[in-house]
């Protein structure tokens, strides 16, 4: 295994904390804050391998982090049109990166936790990250992201404890 290879799994590695962490906070400033940090790390991951479509989606989730975290910050929702740009922008550098079927999760992935940070329903939040980790399963594994696998799948297991946490178990009471 080359040495690019392993400091990519490396980089994966601090992602993968990061991100599961942020998974566990109830109060969404913090989840984006921790992501923010995340997605630098899974985009030198990702940059590393080669594999531009991850980078892109990385990119993209920074982004989307930031312009939540400022619409947050200020008490109110983002503008209509900041979603229009963003999701254009996620499709036009989707096409751009394509590189067969498998490119395209990134970008669904990237659309759908867009939509669900959109609504500020954290519920609907945590149901997203579950799913986008079963997809990120098959791009890690494509793409030769060997801690990426197994990080998405313990990221699935850490959205699936926070769901059961903040939504199943609160709605027993």
């Amino acid at each position: 295994m080359s040495s690019t290879i392993i400091v990519a799994q490396i980089f994966a590695f601090i992602a993968f904390v990061a991100y599961t962490i942020s998974l566990q906070f109830r109060k969404r400033s913090k989840v984006l804050k921790t992501q923010i940090f995340a997605n630098a790390f899974y985009a030198l991951e990702y940059l590393m391998l080669d594999a531009y479509a991850g980078v892109n989606n990385s990119l993209f989730g920074i982004t989307r982090s930031l312009i939540f975290y400022v619409c947050n910050k200020k008490k109110r929702k983002c503008p209509p049109y900041v979603a229009a740009i963003f999701l254009t922008l996620v499709v036009i550098f989707g096409f751009v990166t394509y590189n067969g079927l498998v490119s395209t999760l990134p970008v669904i992935i990237s659309i759908i936790f867009f939509l669900a940070l959109y609504t500020e329903d954290m519920r609907l939040y945590r149901i997203v990250a579950a799913i986008a980790s079963i997809l990120w399963i098959i791009y890690n594994i494509v793409v030769k992201a060997y801690v990426g696998v197994l990080d998405s799948t313990i990221e699935l297991i850490s959205a699936l404890i926070s769901i059961y946490r903040f939504d199943i178990k609160k709605s027993k009471k």
